[in-house]
């Protein structure tokens, strides 16, 4: 079966895509800017302390997040390194990358209706003091009121000059974090800075070396009409959260789809035993078979566990044997 020859090649490849691609190219952003930035109108208000994961807008239906500093303890520097290497191999800012350097966490909000469009937020965590922004590049914009002291919002000189994948604003909480913002996010991400985060953003688990948020939306028309079987299982799906982490065997993958009843729960886990049963390359009948999948109610958990050696081959960029 054609598809699951497609997938086989996409499951062996998830975690380390899932990284690779957590921090895809940032259009020219210039991170951290000078902790002074605009002050705020005098007078009383409300002080509200903004945590990083808040800056990302319910409307951005996937959420990723690499937990860079356990990455960097469970992989090494070197490893750790390489992946962000490979991240930025198309982002010319070296500003950039020294604030990935710098980071602790990092989270990649996107759209996946408009994902070759680029319009998305990358928040980093961590020890951004002593990054600043080019001047001629970048200009202090206003801060909402009632936003805490320490807060600074920057956008670029060029205004809309750029592609619609370029950094357009950036936003500062003090020294703990930056989010580079494109340009259509520019809106979404002045109101939650303003009104507060959206409950139904996304929120991955703080947990493993890597780990998504994704809430399910349905294919479009035309893909639905061409696939219709696929569009079924799509729209019978209301989320899905994953967790890679580090064991001593290897890479461990634990998935939770959830269904909107379950009926689409049964869908999906029907098409996903399909996919793991009828491998033909004898080199993952047995990375297939560890793959375990049972469903409670409108429910479906996955575990899988890619073996060290395959891990490392990957990361190195040799195929497996």
């Amino acid at each position: 079966m054609r598809a699951a020859r497609d997938v086989r090649a996409v499951a062996a490849v998830a975690v380390v895509t899932v990284i690779a691609l957590a921090l895809p190219a940032c259009g020219g952003a210039a991170p951290r800017p000078d902790a002074q930035g605009v002050r705020s109108p005098a007078g009383p208000r409300i002080i509200r302390r903004i945590e990083p994961a808040d800056l990302l807008p319910a409307d951005l239906d996937l959420v990723v997040r690499v937990d860079v500093a356990r990455m960097r303890g469970d992989l090494g520097q070197a490893a750790a390194d390489e992946l962000a290497r490979r991240a930025l191999d198309e982002v010319p800012d070296e500003a950039l990358e020294s604030a990935l350097h710098r980071a602790d966490v990092v989270w990649l909000g996107l759209r996946l209706a408009d994902l070759e469009e680029g319009d998305r937020v990358v928040v980093l965590e961590g020890r951004m003091a002593g990054l600043t922004p080019d001047p001629d590049r970048w200009e202090a914009a206003p801060v909402a009121k009632g936003v805490q002291g320490g807060v600074a919002v920057f956008d670029r000189r060029d205004g809309a000059a750029g592609a619609r994948a370029d950094t357009a604003r950036i936003v500062a909480l003090g020294d703990r974090a930056v989010a580079l913002v494109s340009a259509v996010e520019v809106s979404s991400v002045a109101r939650v800075l303003r009104d507060g985060p959206d409950e139904r953003r996304g929120d991955p688990a703080a947990e493993g070396l890597v780990s998504l948020d994704l809430r399910a939306r349905r294919l479009p028309p035309s893909l639905t009409r061409r696939f219709p079987s696929i569009g079924a299982v799509v729209a019978g799906v209301e989320r899905v959260r994953a967790v890679a982490s580090l064991t001593d065997e290897g890479v461990r993958l634990d998935v939770e789809i959830v269904g909107v009843d379950p009926a689409g729960a049964a869908r999906a886990r029907r098409l996903l035993e399909v996919l793991r049963d009828n491998v033909e390359d004898a080199r993952y009948v047995d990375l297939m078979k560890a793959l375990s999948i049972e469903q409670v109610e409108r429910t479906v958990r996955l575990r899988w566990l890619f073996p060290a050696p395959l891990v490392l081959a990957l990361l190195s960029r040799s195929p497996p044997g």
